[in-house]
């Protein structure tokens, strides 16, 4: 916890279960989640890119003296596609904030709400209001008609912008999997420091994790090959149908090398070649001889998109692991990948 009390800010702890914590962010397991701090002052900038949205907020500690704490919150693509977007954060403006303190940083916030000055509150769908009895105003996404139209005309098979219908938190909750760790990678799990996960850092979140949450886009290049698009930095995944088997030399990547080919009119995946040392988000190991099944099948009527993967590792899983999600279709949506730039980074 923190040293000091700073002037204007209060903490307390509130008795509320770790799985609510999450708020705006999605990885309590990053943040001191026993006790809320509440900050008041400018805020003096937004920073609106991957990994996480931020803020700079000035304030005073107990001396007087002004202090800045960065503000951490959702991802800018999840955040927007709920209506939420940069500019209702007005710079300059005096704010109220509640968060938790970052085991990475002492003077940052998982933030989980934040009073604007014109007395909306900001906070996660479902987060309590702390100050105000009116959430922010979400900007409503009109899609304009004739993209839809195009989109629902022009729609060829699986080759369309699909998005997850789960949160990442709402996947975690929905697949457990312990059971088939072997005692090296229990061991390894229960070892896992969160702080240090690498998408911390913006390197690119490899496989199977950029499958379990987010927008996803295939593009049909031709007889041979296939790209799979995602939200997520770090490039394109390249399917390759004509191909059974990587070629000899093939080197391993955090998305590794995929072959695929149609059944019945579902894709089939196959991906090895994955140098990634984790499965999920909460830090379940998985080693260079993993390999990935996947498959993607549409509903009858063309507007879901349901995914199951496999998974096998000698090494970590005493079995295979399967996981599945769904994808909605989003006719008319423009699929934009994401791109990571650190804070520092990008105000130096």
């Amino acid at each position: 916890m923190m040293d000091a009390v700073w002037a204007g800010c209060v903490v307390f702890t509130l008795a509320i279960p770790a799985s609510a914590h999450h708020g705006p962010v999605g990885s309590p397991s990053l943040y001191d989640v026993e006790d809320l701090v509440v900050l008041e002052g400018e805020l003096t900038e937004v920073f609106w890119r991957s990994p996480h949205v931020r803020f700079r907020l000035k304030a005073l500690n107990d001396a007087g003296e002004e202090t800045f704490w960065e503000l951490e919150t959702g991802v800018p693509s999840q955040l927007e596609s709920g209506g939420i977007t940069a500019d209702l954060f007005p710079v300059g403006g005096h704010v109220k904030a509640a968060g938790f303190v970052s085991l990475r940083n002492p003077h940052s916030l998982g933030l989980r709400n934040m009073l604007l000055p014109n007395g909306q509150e900001f906070a996660g769908t479902r987060s309590k209001l702390l100050w105000s009895t009116e959430r922010v105003k979400r900007a409503q996404r009109q899609l304009e008609s004739a993209k839809v139209r195009v989109a629902e005309e022009t729609a060829d098979r699986i080759f369309r912008v699909w998005g997850a219908t789960m949160r990442p938190s709402e996947w975690a909750a929905a697949h457990s999997y312990d059971h088939l760790l072997t005692a090296k990678a229990r061991r390894s799990k229960e070892n896992h420091d969160p702080v240090s996960h690498p998408i911390l850092d913006c390197k690119p979140r490899g496989m199977p994790e950029r499958m379990f949450a987010g927008s996803i886009e295939f593009v049909e290049n031709n007889k041979e090959t296939i790209t799979m698009r995602s939200v997520w930095w770090g490039g394109d995944r390249i399917i390759h149908l004509a191909a059974k088997e990587p070629p000899a030399g093939t080197p391993s990547t955090h998305i590794g090398y995929s072959t695929g080919h149609w059944d019945d009119g579902a894709l089939i995946v196959k991906t090895t070649h994955v140098d990634w040392p984790y499965f999920d988000r909460a830090g379940t190991p998985q080693s260079d001889k993993v390999e990935f099944v996947e498959r993607f099948t549409m509903t009858a009527d063309e507007n879901r998109l349901n995914y199951t993967l496999t998974a096998s590792d000698p090494i970590m899983f005493t079995s295979p692991v399967v996981v599945t999600n769904v994808f909605d279709w989003r006719p008319g949506s423009e699929f934009e990948a994401g791109d990571c730039v650190l804070w520092d980074d990008a105000t130096q």
